[in-house]
């Protein structure tokens, strides 16, 4: 468990700013390509990378288990949907925007495979 402290801490870091006040406009199509959807994309590629890692640690492999991948995009991906579904549902100036769940799954996978490429002992 201790292997997976900083993916909750970073998903605690996560909550705080997705649950901050403030005020998003609607979403527009062409507002995938702003900096807010590369902001999106970069916090949940660290958040499937720290899961990864936490994983890759228990098992102190040199290879990442399939279950370990799966798992770690299933929670980067959910969590990602519950802030969007958080933010609409208890914040009135904030907005569910599909948007930033599309760069939120994009972030998650660049996790995958920068973790993969990176971060994995080759042998």
């Amino acid at each position: 468990m201790k292997n997976y402290i900083p993916a909750l801490i970073w998903s605690l870091i996560i909550l705080v700013l997705s649950t901050m006040t403030g005020v998003n406009l609607p979403e527009q199509f062409w507002d995938i390509l702003s900096w807010d959807k590369l902001a999106h994309a970069v916090v949940y590629a660290l958040q499937c990378g720290l899961i990864l890692w936490g994983g890759h640690r228990n098992k102190a492999a040199t290879t990442l288990d399939q279950r370990v991948v799966i798992a770690a995009l299933l929670i980067s991906i959910a969590y990602g949907i519950l802030m969007e579904v958080i933010q609409y549902g208890f914040f009135p100036n904030r907005f569910f925007e599909v948007q930033d769940i599309i760069a939120n799954i994009i972030g998650s996978f660049i996790g995958l495979y920068v973790y993969r490429r990176y971060f994995l002992i080759k042998t």
